[in-house]
């Protein structure tokens, strides 16, 4: 006696198989988003099948939700990390700021100097 419901996978495949004449409307771009989409979805397919809901396309959007909101988290936590860095100006700033402490100050302005001149070399 065979299986009566379809494995979540089989239902999973089902599911994207139906979107395929609407991904091929897409411009390539949103094909490929939509692409990303499925991928991330098809990381809980274990937790859609123990949620066996249903309406199993209702865990799936659920699971792109969750992935996208995970992206979104990522990448506030590095826009904060990214805050918290001290503002640089310019190059001249920045090759500064990777000179060593104790170099002083004449050597920051003679590092100052090469960047502004470009390739010619100070004397």
């Amino acid at each position: 006696m065979g299986r009566t419901l379809p494995s979540m996978t089989q239902v999973f495949y089902q599911e994207q198989e139906s979107f395929a004449d609407f991904r091929r409307a897409l411009r390539r771009s949103d094909q490929l988003a939509l692409d990303d989409l499925f991928v991330a979805a098809r990381k809980h397919i274990a937790a859609a099948a123990y949620a066996s809901h249903p309406l199993p396309f209702e865990i799936f959007l659920l699971t792109m939700l969750l992935e996208e909101h995970k992206e979104t988290l990522r990448l506030r936590q590095e826009l904060g990390e990214l805050r918290s860095l001290p503002v640089l100006k310019g190059p001249a700033e920045a090759h500064a700021a990777r000179l060593p402490a104790a170099s002083g100050r004449a050597v920051k302005r003679r590092s100052v100097r090469r960047l502004r001149l470009g390739h010619r070399r100070l004397r």
